[in-house]
């Protein structure tokens, strides 16, 4: 296990201590870290990033405080804020950033805070549809949350024409274009078919333009 390895691994035991894994998803490309090791099939993560993304899916749970700042200091992370924003993040020296992602309903708010962990956290409408396909994944006494990996994909086909900065794009379509050969193509095709047409149409543009297939 390499130190980002086993820093990942002391922040879902903070997680899992403080009672704030059910509540929280994993996503992003420490998502394929953990589909690595529940896949079973040869999938192998191409890990080249500090950023560790937690998706917040419902703000108002649980109605209790959460002292997640003084347990992870515990564990060596530094809490800052932007000085702007407010939002808050976790960095242990250069492993690991850790920042809490929130869902934008209706009108929404690109910042607001979680109430649990009196944490401010950015807003993103581009992952509400995560949220809609939950795995948990069992390892030992822990569970983790990510989405399932078809829609992991097809968020990240979604997202990549406004993808920032540029050269993320590319690094994106390579990581979609391994992670498909160890997915279910029907499954793929469920939830291609429950989102909604502007959303489909953006998908099948991205896959024409990379020449992706499944």
């Amino acid at each position: 296990m390499t130190e980002q390895q086993k820093a990942f691994w002391d922040l879902v035991s903070v997680f899992d201590k403080e009672g704030l894994l059910p509540y929280v998803m994993l996503i992003g490309s420490w998502a394929e870290y953990i589909y690595q090791l529940h896949l079973k099939s040869g999938f192998e993560a191409n890990l080249r990033t500090r950023d560790v993304d937690f998706l917040y899916t419902n703000i108002r749970k649980p109605n209790r405080d959460i002292k997640i700042v003084s347990s992870m200091q515990e564990k060596g992370f530094i809490y800052t804020q932007d000085y702007m924003s407010g939002v808050g993040k976790f960095v242990k020296e250069d492993l690991l950033e850790l920042e809490f992602i929130t869902r934008v309903l209706g009108e929404g708010q690109p910042v607001s805070e979680i109430p649990s962990l009196k944490i401010k956290a950015e807003g993103l409408r581009v992952v509400n549809m995560l949220a809609d396909y939950p795995l948990e994944i069992a390892f030992d006494d822990l569970i983790v949350t990510v989405p399932e990996p078809e829609a992991y994909i097809l968020q990240k086909l979604l997202t990549n024409p406004t993808r920032t900065p540029e050269y993320k794009k590319e690094k994106d379509i390579q990581a979609i274009k391994e992670l498909l050969k160890h997915v279910s193509n029907e499954r793929l095709n469920q939830i291609l078919g429950s989102l909604k047409k502007a959303a489909q149409a953006t998908i099948n543009e991205t896959k024409a333009k990379h020449f992706i297939e499944w």
